[in-house]
């Protein structure tokens, strides 16, 4: 679908009996221009000058301006004393020759059955308000507003000119001017909704309210009703409402957006999915539309499917629409699990520009990389979150940090695809890093196991010989304070039986360097029996008690 070529739609009910609803106008006063459209086309067999009119109205909103100028004039043609055809033709003479375009507008509503027509003489000024022709738009509202003190047509019109400008507390302000003229209008509810929808959805649940006891099967409340509870997260609700109004072949694109967008962010990703492929088949090229897809096929690990989509949606042209950081995200994790790992940090890179919110983004960077199997570089992102915390990170942080550390000094050396002596550098650099995470995972919860086995763990890594015993004081460590706990043979009963192994082999290799020490021997003897009171089982245990009391007091043992 083409971009508008102007902003906004204005809330007049050209041509019809006042505030008679009619859908097909209202669709387009809300922007929901696919849905209007639909509903004039099956008009002009009935009503050709006005369903011609709105097609032109919607063509130059879409930027047709060819198809515009031919639906008025088969409207004029049609019914050549309808005033809104003629006013939209007047709109390019103004455009190409203003004081020509002046005097074919003065001269419409100087005829006698326009006179005092609010309707006409407020389609005039709004054709000088988008042609920026200032003095003859307030002119030609001044003269509506004379004619038509009591109208809420022409607070409508000035909520739309103010919303245009940005002015959304202003606009919103003349859209209950109109509501207040005239309670039973629905159109105002709705535009004023439209705005408080996103900046205080609760107000717009409480107009919406007000609208539904007019005339309770008006369809757009209840479409604006489902965007507020989907603003402030009932997304429940959201999706109740949409139920019992919402037809896949009769409702708008925008109204199937909300809904799939209320369906994706209540975690019901098939049904999002489903509905978004069926809105994508009407408009492939629908910007919403195409960022939930690729955000529910990264949710679903359709990872494939999801990269050919962000492909797709990073093609679009942008018109008024602009990307956020989650888009960059998005993408970026597809690339990741598809293993173009180079090209996913440059879609990061760009997400971390365009934020000020730095700090959970490099957390979720972090956390996905180390889902798509590559914890060294989650650890990266990590590391750049901690630094940015200055000293403020949560321990969890240090600790999650030294964990992706670990898994790619882990990872790395089993990769038969590096270089081994790149691999076993590279493993040293991972593994120092994580031992100094997990020194502060201790320093901070010095009562909480959790670190010291970790640093155990990464030292018996960084001497997976055994030779130093690096890892034996923090085993030791480790052991103190488990047995300071409660019941520690039940609750820490795998972390007793790692302890031990370990112990036991370190004083095993001892005794077997060392000359075979007394002192080595008990140790592996002890070491081992406490490993059989957890597993009576445990063979290797039982080897090396059977070992050393086979051995001589003092004689070194042969490997």
């Amino acid at each position: 679908m083409k971009k508008y070529l102007i902003s906004f739609c204005f809330s007049v009910l050209f041509g019809a009996a006042a505030f008679a609803q009619n859908l097909g106008v209202d669709y387009f006063l809300t922007d929901q221009l696919d849905k209007a459209k639909e509903i004039f086309e099956r008009q002009l067999g009935e009503n050709p000058a006005e369903a011609n009119y709105y097609l032109g109205e919607i063509a130059y909103a879409l930027g047709d301006t060819t198809l515009a100028k031919a639906h008025y004039e088969k409207g004029l043609a049609a019914n050549p004393e309808y005033a809104f055809n003629k006013i939209g033709l007047a709109r390019f003479l103004l455009k190409a020759d203003q004081k020509a375009g002046i005097k074919a507008l003065t001269d419409i509503s100087k005829e006698k059955a326009n006179k005092k027509n609010v309707e006409v003489l407020i389609a005039i000024a709004k054709v000088y308000y988008e042609v920026g022709v200032t003095p003859m738009y307030e002119k030609a509202l001044a003269s509506a507003e004379k004619v038509g003190k009591s109208s809420p047509l022409v607070p409508m019109l000035r909520g739309d000119v103010l919303k245009s400008k940005d002015d959304m507390g202003g606009a919103a302000g003349e859209y209950e001017q109109a509501i207040n003229l005239n309670e039973k209008y629905l159109l105002p509810y709705i535009k004023a909704a439209q705005i408080y929808a996103d900046i205080n959805p609760n107000f717009a649940i409480e107009k919406l309210g007000i609208a539904l006891e007019v005339d309770s099967t008006y369809p757009l409340t209840n479409r604006y009703l489902a965007r507020a509870y989907y603003n402030i997260g009932h997304y429940a609700t959201a999706i109740g409402i949409h139920e019992k109004s919402f037809n896949i072949n009769t409702s708008g694109i925008g109204e199937l957006t909300d809904y799939a967008a209320a369906f994706f962010f209540s975690q019901r990703y098939d049904e999002a999915t489903n509905l978004i492929d069926k809105g994508l088949q009407k408009d492939s090229l629908n910007f919403v539309l195409n960022r939930l897809r690729m955000y529910s096929a990264l949710e679903t690990q359709d990872y494939g499917t999801g990269l050919g989509v962000a492909e797709k949606f990073f093609s679009l042209p942008l018109g008024k629409n602009k990307y956020i950081p989650r888009d960059y995200i998005t993408y970026g994790d597809l690339l990741s699990f598809n293993k173009l790992v180079d090209k996913a940090k440059e879609q990061y890179a760009k997400a971390i520009e365009m934020t000020t919110e730095k700090l959970e983004l490099y957390k979720k960077i972090g956390e996905q990389l180390n889902k798509a199997g590559y914890p060294g570089l989650a650890a990266e992102y990590y590391s750049m979150f901690i630094e940015a915390m200055d000293g403020q990170a949560d321990t969890k942080d240090y600790y999650t940090m030294g964990n992706y550390l670990y898994q790619a000094a882990t990872t790395i050396v089993r990769d038969t695809t590096i270089d081994s002596a790149y691999a076993a550098t590279k493993a040293v650099e991972y593994l120092t890093k994580a031992d100094a995470a997990f020194d502060t995972v201790t320093a901070r919860m010095p009562d909480n196991p959790l670190g010291f086995r970790n640093r155990a763990r990464v030292n018996a890594s960084l001497d997976p010989e055994t030779s130093q015993g690096l890892a034996k004081p923090h085993y030791e460590a480790l052991l103190n304070l488990i047995l300071t706990k409660e019941n520690p043979a039940a609750t820490y009963r795998r972390e007793l039986l790692e302890i031990y192994q370990y112990l036991s082999y370190y004083y095993y290799l001892q005794f077997e360097e060392q000359g075979g020490k007394d002192e080595d021997k008990v140790q592996v003897i002890d070491y081992s029996n406490k490993i059989l009171e957890l597993n009576p089982n445990n063979a290797i245990a039982k080897q090396l008690i059977e070992a050393l009391t086979a051995a001589p007091d003092n004689g070194k043992k042969k490997k």
